[in-house]
């Protein structure tokens, strides 16, 4: 009952598009405003989506106005769910995400663009697709079938240059400044790394780092000054993360292929690279491995078993309690996901506190989100310490527009006040 009454919410895209200002680097944000003049030409609209910092680290711009349109085509273009997604909250149409596309298209011609919604569009249809479908925006064409199709290795690179997204979001590419001064985050992710709120010679661990977009915010707020452990668990992951810090200009950040469950072992007394002894960091984030329910738009209802969905907290729970053991005492653990069921959000922080009594549950400050759900286990003095991105109302704590408009996400925040004996129950 509860993912079905957000479905609506869930389906459709964010109201804005957010981008995170590199606080190493001197972005100029006359930059944006001038490229959004010149879509507005092209657009041949009479006003440009509003730009906003909510702190100088985070810029936020609006839709184009309503009524600004583009002319449809008759030539349309199928693309996969995930691709539609990406349309809807601003983004090209890359090669990879292309599934049909008609014979007689030319380079540069007007195409509406729809994403599949069963899935059954085989890749390469040549005809006009039958199936359901949901038109996502129009733009102009930069690829051709055999540049597509035909080749036996993937094609990639831009294949649609989109002008308009049916969100009405404007398409902007980091590209549009000079390399690492920008990078496209989702909001909530950026205000986790505020309840972090690093500071210098800080030692901090993010336990699941990657792509390292909070990473580097981290290192940022720090003025590249912290100490940064970064784990993943795969080399493709932490290859990311450190690509990630090369763009933004990061030099704090020490990245590790690990497994963050082990990252805890009191025999070991190296602080170089993991596993870690207990009280080691000042500071933990624990972003979570989750069901990912949270992000938006879900252009088809998720597939995910109840068991899949319960999988997870055991995973949240291991990752946790190793959390605790290499935190400091008087250190912050921020904990934060992507999703909206109680169990990866309200349930965890109800179970932390049942097994950890040397942690203590504190406001998750500054405050964007709402507070957490009533009636999940948290009493209202819990509920108002975290927050949660979603369309729920809540007398306990009004919130801004922009944060019922971004996608589902909870954080929590605790400080660790002994060294107490941990419970079992992981």
């Amino acid at each position: 009952m509860f993912l079905s009454s957000l479905q609506s919410w869930l389906s459709k895209a964010p109201n804005y598009t957010i981008f995170r200002v590199n606080k190493l680097a001197n972005f100029d944000c006359n930059i944006l405003q001038k490229f959004l003049e010149v879509q507005s030409k092209e657009l041949n609209s009479s006003a440009i989506p509003k730009i906003s910092f909510v702190k100088p680290d985070c810029i936020v711009i609006e839709q184009w106005p309503e009524g600004t349109a583009v002319e449809r085509s008759s030539s349309e273009v199928i693309v996969d769910t995930m691709c539609g997604a990406a349309v809807l909250r601003g983004s090209h149409i890359y090669a990879p995400g292309v599934l049909g596309l008609p014979t007689n298209c030319k380079l540069d011609e007007k195409v509406d663009i729809y994403a599949d919604l069963d899935g059954q569009c085989k890749r390469g249809l040549k005809l006009k697709y039958d199936g359901s479908k949901l038109y996502v925006g129009t733009g102009q064409l930069k690829m051709l079938r055999y540049e597509l199709f035909d080749n036996e290795i993937q094609a990639y690179g831009v294949a649609i240059h989109m002008l308009l997204p049916a969100s009405r979001l404007p398409v902007i590419n980091e590209t549009v400044c000079p390399k690492g001064q920008l990078l496209l985050q989702n909001f909530p992710s950026i205000v986790a790394g505020w309840v972090v709120d690093a500071k210098p010679y800080e030692h901090i661990l993010d336990m699941c780092a990657a792509p390292g977009n909070k990473t580097t915010h981290l290192a940022e707020m720090s003025d590249n000054k912290a100490l940064i452990m970064a784990l993943d668990k795969t080399e493709q992951k932490v290859a990311k993360i450190k690509q990630t810090c090369e763009t933004q200009g990061v030099t704090c950040v020490k990245a590790f292929v690990f497994d963050s469950r082990k990252c805890h072992s009191d025999e070991i007394t190296d602080l170089k690279c993991p596993p870690f002894p207990s009280n080691t960091f000042d500071k933990v984030l624990l972003d979570a491995p989750c069901s990912g329910l949270g992000q938006r738009p879900q252009l088809k209802e998720s597939k995910m078993s109840p068991k899949m969905l319960q999988s997870y907290k055991f995973v949240q729970r291991k990752l946790f309690g190793a959390a605790v053991r290499v935190l400091k005492v008087g250190g912050k653990l921020v904990y934060s996901t992507c999703t909206i069921t109680v169990n990866e959000n309200e349930g965890m922080v109800t179970w932390a506190l049942e097994n950890f009594p040397c942690i203590q549950l504190i406001p998750a400050e500054p405050f964007y989100g709402g507070p957490g759900l009533p009636d999940v286990g948290l009493s209202d003095d819990q509920r108002i310490m975290v927050q949660r991105f979603g369309p729920e109302e809540d007398s306990l704590r009004k919130v801004e527009d922009l944060s019922q408009n971004t996608i589902g996400f909870f954080i929590a925040s605790f400080i660790k006040v002994s060294d107490h004996k941990i419970n079992s129950g992981e």
